[in-house]
């Protein structure tokens, strides 16, 4: 970097620079470019901090979202999405089944809108068997209900103790409920189709982030 940029504002004249902005560190940033940088960098909205967070058989839906400790909200508040605001959910834990042949439902929501479902049915899992689950949700359009676009993508894979994986794939758009310019909780819930309380869905840990 010049010694200009100590003096006057800063230019693009494509030097590479490294810069240090509230503790997170960005080597070797274009000049011309630091903004369009700052703006796509990881928001932490929110991160379970409580104990794992269980939905077993006979419960019925449970959200996935433990408020008791957490940092931050899973609260997207009205009109603070742009076009190209993204939401990023990952999570991990461990499942098991009393046999094979057990439904699990995964909801993704906005508010009551359903943005996924994804429905798998299980073999028998015993202890030791861990799922990751991770997605996205990306708001194509802002406005009202009919105007906004919201487009999702998600992953869940499950590891049994034996090393085997399981991977289920699902996307979607959103109904005409949604609208930015309300509050939407973003949520996620869990449903067992079997009322055996020996079938668990035990969450670790959950984080929802915030890109531009």
């Amino acid at each position: 970097m010049s010694l200009n940029h100590l003096i006057y504002p800063l230019e693009n004249d494509d030097e590479r620079l490294n810069v240090k902005f509230r503790n997170v560190y960005c080597d070797n940033l274009n000049a011309g470019n630091i903004t369009q940088t700052f703006n796509n960098l990881r928001n932490r909205t929110y991160e379970q901090l409580s104990p794992d967070v269980l939905v077993v058989g006979g419960q019925g839906e449970a959200t996935l979202f433990d408020l008791t400790d957490a940092l931050g909200s899973n609260l997207i508040p009205a009109d603070s999405t742009r076009k190209g605001t993204k939401y990023m959910i990952t999570s991990h834990g461990d499942i098991e089944t009393v046999g094979a042949n057990n439904d699990i439902i995964l909801l993704v929501k906005l508010n009551t809108a359903i943005m996924e479902t994804i429905a798998i049915t299980l073999p028998n899992l015993t202890t030791g068997t861990y799922f990751t689950f991770n997605g996205e949700i990306l708001f194509y359009e802002i406005g009202n209900a009919g105007t906004a676009v919201a487009k999702s993508f998600f992953k869940l894979t499950i590891t049994d103790i034996q090393g085997l994986s399981e991977v289920t794939f699902a996307n979607g758009t959103n109904n005409t409920t949604v609208q930015t310019t309300a509050d939407n909780l973003l949520d996620m819930t869990c449903e067992w189709s079997s009322n055996n309380s020996s079938n668990i869905f035990s969450t670790h840990n959950i984080e929802i982030a915030r890109i531009y």
